[in-house]
């Protein structure tokens, strides 16, 4: 039998009233199981009492940024196994008078991926992770060592050097707010002793995947041998070798033995290998691609290559980002973030069979309590409300919806309470403070005035969700701000500004069609601004000139090697191009994540105006069926996922115009 356990206090464990041993409260045993060597190797047949006596003096830190996770921070996982046997801790438990309950599941904030666990504990809280073997990989580079790839996998074998010797970093002497934070000051310690060896003589092999994915591994040690092993992950060539923050991971392994890693973000991992002098080692790494598998139901062909590369990239992009959550990125953040998610979920509703992820990061959001900012920004409340909307008119699934009731009403009764009732602008008291509402930096007044253009575009779509589920009780009092709009069009320092502006009703159309038409981009500009660039311009019939946006921002980023799409990008760039990626304002260079799922967005403009399908009623109930061709395109055939199956789309230019048809059994088609 063995016995582990993970918690945030102190804990004693006892067996039948006997006491076999205690865990000290420190931060490190809520980031891995720890072995109770006392527990007995064998228990005789019968009923036995297992008793966790548990008190936390120091919970998990709560702040505005993470306080939708106030009921996490204190909580225990542990479990029994022998031969045939399992016993985690559940809610089946007693606990107290009562029974235990649930804080959060394997895997979630703030507590992350926990170290020492069960290879199939890859599967997470939810059990709908998987771990799929990768059968293709390139071997890079190697020194001191043959490297072979056989199967899928990497055969390291050679004599060793010297010992790596790393040591232990004080990263997991304190507690987090985000598990990403934990590991990245772990990375940064252990990065800074790997910069003061050199290393240059010892045995290494660099290996890139076809593609950046959440990737584990397991490294067997088939020699005689025990031997270290420090590996970096990273996203680019750039970062591996300029990253004081690389993923830099290390341990070792005994002969006959197998580690697996948790997994991480990576396009490409370097193996460093530590033995005593002329010891013989022989390892064998295998590599697997973890996530939820996501079944596909979206697609597109076309005789446009770079549109076809941009919506598979983009489909790639949304895939590997379901996880836990519908993360941010698989290396940085990987957390739940109200926007991201905003923008992320347009991909899902086009292209996948199941929501499910998409449905656990609203609700985790959703517990954002009154009082307080979702992620601690007022705009990240106001586009989670929009995606309820988007959600319903997506899914017309009113269920999950009224699930949500006391969260909207809650997070609505928050916004009308910063609410000016006589001039019914929002957060007047914010006028001259900079309010985020993307990376490219504006002034305090420009970004109120953008944070009134998302409360006002909030007020009309959450309207429309009470007129079509009246049941959830809500009304959106007043008339809303009236914005002008040459605080959107004049000296606007964003180009979403004047988007917002656009979008919100606040420009009129004359004036939207001049400005999208004379509008060219340039940098400053994020993957964000530039989808709504192109979202608007469709709006108004210039497709053309979305194309020429989309083709721009996305096509740059496969012309610099891009396997999925970044968090924000710089059109103008040298031959670092991660290293050239900023925020502006908050973080830039290797820290950039290039696989964010936010920047996914191009699949919805494919289907929205190449596809030609948009939901009229919710749930596709009826849809407008308008395709357009574009110079360079001129036959097209896809689908779009909806809740009673796929749209089938097939269109043709000829010399009398377009011959186009569109299936989907029991709807309304216009167009």
């Amino acid at each position: 039998m063995e016995f582990r356990i993970a918690c945030t206090g102190y804990a004693e464990v006892e067996l039948d009233g006997s006491l076999l041993g205690a865990i000290s409260e420190h931060p490190r045993q809520s980031m891995a199981f720890t072995c109770v060597d006392s527990f007995p190797d064998i228990l005789e047949a019968g009923v036995h009492t297992l008793t966790l006596k548990i008190r936390c003096n120091e919970p998990m830190p709560i702040h505005p940024i993470n306080i939708h996770l106030q009921d996490r921070s204190v909580g225990c996982i542990a479990y029994l196994q022998g031969d045939g046997f399992w016993l985690p801790t559940d809610e089946t438990w007693k606990a107290d008078d009562g029974r235990a309950e649930m804080v959060c599941r394997l895997g979630e904030e703030p507590y992350g991926e926990l170290d020492n666990a069960p290879d199939w504990f890859v599967a997470g809280g939810y059990g709908d992770i998987a771990a799929e073997r990768m059968e293709s990989l390139n071997c890079l580079s190697a020194s001191g060592l043959g490297a072979e790839v056989r199967g899928g996998s990497l055969i390291l074998t050679g004599n060793g050097v010297r010992p790596l010797q790393l040591g232990e970093t004080d990263a997991r002497n304190e507690r987090y707010i985000f598990y990403h934070l934990m590991k990245q000051n772990e990375w940064k310690a252990l990065r800074l002793q790997q910069a003061e060896r050199d290393w240059t003589d010892m045995p290494q092999a660099l290996v890139e995947f076809p593609s950046e994915m959440n990737i584990r591994f397991h490294i067997e040690n088939r020699g005689s041998d025990e031997v270290e092993i420090v590996w970096n992950g990273a996203e680019s060539l750039h970062e591996l070798h300029g990253y004081d923050s690389c993923i830099t991971e290390h341990t070792v392994v005994k002969p006959g033995s197998r580690f697996v890693t948790n997994p991480q973000g990576m396009k490409m991992v370097q193996f460093i290998v530590g033995a005593g002098a002329e010891e013989r080692f022989h390892l064998e790494i295998q590599f697997e691609a973890v996530g939820v598998p996501m079944k596909q139901v979206g697609g597109l062909e076309c005789d446009n290559p770079l549109m076809k590369k941009i919506y598979d990239v983009s489909v790639h992009t949304s895939a590997v980002c379901h996880q836990t959550g519908l993360w941010d990125g698989i290396k940085r953040d990987r957390l739940n973030w109200a926007y991201d998610i905003y923008m992320a979920a347009k991909a899902d509703y086009v292209l996948w069979d199941d929501l499910s992820v998409l449905r656990r990061s609203i609700r985790e959001l959703g517990q954002t309590p009154y009082g307080y900012w979702m992620n601690s920004i007022p705009s990240y409340t106001l586009w989670w409300l929009c995606g309820v909307w988007d959600y319903y008119l997506e899914t017309g699934d009113a269920a999950f919806v009224l699930e949500l009731r006391e969260d909207i009403a809650r997070h609505l009764r928050w916004v009308e309470e910063n609410t000016d009732k006589e001039t019914g602008f929002f957060l007047t008291h914010a006028r001259q403070e900079v309010s985020f509402i993307e990376w490219v930096p504006m002034g305090g007044e420009e970004s109120w005035y953008c944070l009134n253009a998302i409360y006002k575009l909030m007020r009309t779509q959450i309207s429309r969700l009470a007129a079509h589920v009246p049941e959830l009780g809500i009304e959106v009092r007043g008339e809303g701000p009236k914005l002008p709009e040459e605080v959107f069009l004049e000296g606007a320092s964003a180009l979403l500004t004047p988007l917002l502006g656009i979008m919100s009703g606040s420009v009129s159309t004359e004036k939207a069609e001049a400005f999208l038409l004379n509008c060219e981009l340039k940098d400053p500009l994020t993957p964000l601004s530039a989808y709504w660039f192109a979202d608007c311009c469709s709006r108004y019939g210039f497709h053309e000139k979305a194309w020429e946006a989309i083709s721009l921002v996305w096509g740059s980023m496969l012309d610099s090697g891009a396997t999925t799409f970044w968090e924000s990008t710089v059109l103008t760039r040298g031959e670092d191009y991660h290293d050239a990626q900023t925020t502006y304002t908050a973080y830039g260079s290797y820290r950039m994540s290039l696989c964010h799922s936010w920047s996914g967005t191009p699949v919805v403009w494919i289907s929205r105006y190449i596809l030609g399908i948009q939901p009229l009623e919710p749930g596709y109930r009826t849809f407008d069926f308008m395709p357009n061709a574009l110079p360079g395109l001129t036959e097209c055939k896809g689908a779009v996922h909806t809740p009673n199956g796929p749209i089938l789309v097939e269109w043709k230019v000829t010399e009398g115009g377009m011959d186009k048809s569109v299936w989907h059994p029991g709807r309304v088609i216009t167009g």
